[in-house]
């Protein structure tokens, strides 16, 4: 009798696709914004003081609607706050040069991460709704794609506008990408938030002890390629290495290469053939960095890290969700992205200091790279041969 293997479960469909493009315009206005927001603050005459209350009031606000990002769907449903939250990114964006002053400016920005904390939280839930449980991982590296191509010409396109139509198109484009996003929107299915299961008892405390493992994980990726993105382009002038740019777009192409077989192997394999070797090869990258003299050097560098981010973050990104039940996917996503935040944040200050102490920004790759050798250690520690293989949700 001839034994016929089950078809695998389909990934690529009409919802799915619509997460997809919905995820790459949220990421494009957002990546658009970010290297030209303070080239218009200081053009505008803000000071450094304002400008550093106008980016901390997104933070502030990204990480409060995120966590509230669950109770409020729960009652009005996802579609409706991941539109609402769309039209607050492109009210935001508007209200930069329709009200020229200070205060404005920081309401645009907690607008805008109020926006911004709801949808990227909300897109990732539903993707998770229509990806088959067996291929969670595969579904993840994909939606990340759309991330990572607005990582390469976001920046480039909205310097762009700026530099050549000035600072009314550049919010112009970025409330545009918004506005097409709520028009993709349209074709999302009608996903109700999982309701909470009758007798659970889902409290601040079951949800740390839940999440905390792989939060922590994220925190320390966060972490260390904060390194990167924040203090490269100053570290290749500091070494007189090419320009930072072509780093970025290197790294690039290797994460998308990357992002197209690592997610099957994890779900085929488990979270260990990923997450290890991605981490060894992010660490052995950062290395490079420190030691790199020649152009050939920095651009192994560069392809390495691409290779180890793109498989790395969706990876850690699987962890997150399989760790906790279906009805709590958007806390998970929650807890997710705001670990990975403050991971940066945390990063970017204390290499900064550590920079300053020591006269380079050449040593933060290696404490970058220490970072990663901890993330293999506490994974694990933290998920066990047959745990790091589970792929029930």
């Amino acid at each position: 009798m001839i034994a016929f293997s089950s078809p695998r479960p389909t990934l690529w469909t009409s919802a799915f696709l619509t997460c997809l493009g919905l995820n790459m315009c949220v990421f494009l206005g957002f990546f658009m914004l970010l290297p030209t927001l303070s080239l218009y603050l200081v053009a505008v005459g803000c000071d450094e003081k304002v400008i550093g209350l106008i980016f901390a009031t997104f933070a502030v606000s990204s990480v409060l609607s995120r966590f509230g990002a669950n109770r409020i769907s729960q009652k009005y449903g996802y579609l409706a706050i991941i539109r609402c939250g769309l039209v607050f990114c492109a009210l935001g964006s508007f209200l930069y040069f329709l009200i020229q002053r200070p205060l404005s400016y920081a309401f645009a920005r907690l607008l805008f991460g109020a926006g911004y904390g709801l949808t990227s939280t909300l897109v990732v839930t539903i993707a998770v709704s229509v990806i088959p449980p067996t291929r969670l991982a595969e579904g993840l590296g994909y939606l990340g794609l759309g991330a990572t191509v607005a990582l390469a010409i976001g920046p480039i396109a909205g310097l762009w506008l700026f530099a050549t139509m000035g600072h009314t198109a550049l919010f112009c484009g970025v409330a545009g990408c918004y506005v097409l996003a709520v028009l993709v929107s349209l074709r999302l299915p009608k996903t109700k938030a999982a309701p909470p299961k009758t007798g659970s008892s889902w409290s601040i405390a079951t949800t740390i002890k839940t999440l905390y493992q792989p939060s922590l994980l994220i925190f320390l990726y966060g972490m260390a390629v904060a390194a990167v993105s924040a203090y490269l382009a100053v570290y290749c002038v500091e070494k007189n290495l090419p320009n930072a740019a072509n780093y970025f777009l290197v790294s690039t192409i290797g994460a998308l290469f990357s992002r197209l077989t690592s997610g099957r192997i994890y779900d085929r394999y488990g979270s260990r053939a990923v997450v290890v070797p991605a981490a060894a090869i992010v660490g052995l990258a950062l290395i490079l960095i420190y030691l790199a003299q020649s152009v050939f050097s920095y651009y192994l560098a560069a392809v390495l890290y691409g290779l180890g981010v793109g498989p790395l973050f969706p990876g850690l990104q699987a962890l997150a969700f399989s760790s906790a039940p279906r009805d709590k996917m958007t806390t998970a996503s929650a807890f997710f992205y705001t670990f990975n935040d403050i991971g940066v944040s945390v990063g970017t200050m204390i290499m900064g200091f550590l920079a300053n102490s020591q006269g380079s920004f050449g040593t933060s790759y290696l404490l970058g790279a220490g970072l990663m050798a901890l993330i293999i250690v506490f994974f694990l520690a933290f998920f066990p041969r047959k745990r790091a293989n589970r792929q029930s949700l």
